[in-house]
């Protein structure tokens, strides 16, 4: 095919190339199948067709099905990696404090998410939601630092923002015409202040960020759902991270599902001798 002998331009002394998202795999492969010297070429996304070609193919535990496990160099690990590194979550708490909200514990971390192909999150699903927040916070004297999501719409932000008015609350708005907060920062924030995060679990990605924290985390489920994700909430509740959202509010400890570190580490063991630098973060 014409398509794979197009080269791919790669920066002189890059040792790491990292592919993420199903159209990133086709220029990594054409990097993988280059001549050597060649860059360690990491995929984090499933590959069903010669993942062999990669040095390492990263994929979550629900995908199981999608590649046989034996394969050579596959990584699995039941949460994704997170995205939001240490540095940003203080740099979003100091931001929380910059715009003058300052709550005294329990601090509730809120992770909304929307409506998705697998789960409903409509009017009536926030009402629910919005309700059973508003009743944690006055039992237990409790303040909510809540985010929305891209999925999650100005109808449901509506819903929390009415519902929640007489709660000590931050509502991060990211449909907000004058955010009061820069919603990455506060999302990164939030992971960061809160003791506890309460997570609608619609998102895989809001649900490994909340996990690798070593946080407390309550799900709260939404209809429907698809086998993967009933992979994902019972390996959590199993690992001891996530209990099911019923109003308590308790603190447990864990070991963080740091799915990140895992495939840094793994990258960095596959660098020849003298190139790893002894650590993460040094690539």
């Amino acid at each position: 095919m014409a398509g794979r002998s197009r080269a791919v331009d790669v920066p002189e002394g890059t040792r790491v190339v990292l592919a993420a998202g199903r159209q990133a795999i086709a220029p990594a492969r054409r990097i993988a199948l280059s001549r050597p010297p060649r860059p360690l070429v990491a995929v984090l996304q499933p590959v069903a067709w010669r993942p062999s070609r990669f040095d390492l193919v990263w994929a979550p535990l629900h995908d199981r099905g999608t590649v046989p496990l034996a394969r050579a160099g596959r990584l699995e690990t039941l949460t994704a990696p997170s995205a939001v590194t240490r540095a940003e979550r203080l740099h979003g708490a100091e931001a929380i404090a910059a715009a003058g909200f300052g709550p005294g514990a329990p601090r509730v971390g809120v992770l909304v998410g929307g409506p998705s192909r697998s789960h409903r999150f409509g009017v009536a699903e926030a009402q629910e939601f919005a309700a059973r927040l508003a009743a944690l916070s006055t039992a237990h004297d409790a303040s909510l630092l809540v985010t929305t999501s891209p999925r999650t719409g100005p109808a449901v932000t509506a819903v929390l923002r009415e519902r929640l008015a007489g709660t000590a609350h931050l509502l991060v708005d990211l449909a907000a015409d004058a955010p009061r907060l820069d919603p990455s920062l506060g999302y990164a924030g939030i992971l960061e202040a809160a003791d506890v995060l309460i997570v609608t679990t619609d998102s895989f990605a809001m649900l490994s960020d909340a996990a690798a924290t070593g946080k407390p985390v309550y799900g709260w489920r939404l209809p429907g759902g698809r086998a993967k994700f009933e992979t994902l909430y019972e390996g959590l509740v199993t690992h001891g991270a996530m209990r099911w959202f019923d109003g308590s509010l308790e603190r447990w400890a864990y070991e963080p599902l740091d799915a990140a570190g895992v495939v840094a580490d793994a990258i960095l063991s596959r660098l020849p001798s003298g190139l790893s630098d002894g650590g993460r973060g040094r690539m």
